[in-house]
């Protein structure tokens, strides 16, 4: 091989590990534009939202007086949430004007469905589920409660993510029922 023909091949090779630099570089910068566009941290949901908005740090959170717990993630209040509550990855949002309206159970329950999208993912017979043991568990839901549970789902109509509130209700029944819950 001529000298000519090295330089050729190393001039190449020069193009071709700039390009690869380049290209790495251009994932890299995808990939923390893409982190900066993931959900929101507590702080920016309230910053974002404004009004009255404020967080309650993890294990803060009293609903009537039952302190109410869910892992290590904090819970923002929200009034001018369009739901009773939401999760978001990391954290729950909680609606005090529409919790008001609503019996104990019924409130325990609502923040223990949202607690258990953070454990248990977005299926929401599972978060049902996960809520009604739990509260058959810490003794906040009885029989009754979750008859009030059923009275407060029971108008809702099915969507793409939920059953309609009479067939949320039957699972919920089964869960409650279940005895290897302790």
């Amino acid at each position: 091989m001529n000298n000519s023909a090295r330089a050729n091949i190393a001039a190449r090779t020069q193009t071709l590990i700039a390009a690869v630099a380049f290209m790495i570089g251009g994932l890299a910068l995808t990939q923390n534009a893409q982190a900066a566009d993931g959900p929101p941290t507590p702080d920016e949901y309230v910053a974002h939202v404004g009004g009255d908005a404020r967080i309650v740090p993890a294990g803060a959170l009293k609903l009537d007086g039952g302190r109410m717990i869910c892992g290590h993630r904090p819970t923002v209040l929200d009034n001018a949430l369009d739901d009773y509550a939401a999760a978001y990855p990391g954290f729950l949002i909680i609606n005090p004007k529409l919790m008001n309206r609503v019996s104990t159970p019924v409130k325990k329950w609502i923040y223990s469905h949202e607690c258990a999208h953070q454990f248990r993912g977005p299926d929401e017979e599972t978060a049902d589920c996960f809520a009604v043991q739990r509260g058959r568990r810490q003794g906040w839901l009885t029989d009754a409660g979750l008859e009030e549970v059923c009275a407060f789902i029971k108008p809702a109509k099915g969507d793409a993510m939920h059953l309609s509130g009479s067939h949320r209700c039957e699972s919920m029944r089964r869960c409650f029922a279940d005895s290897k819950v302790r």
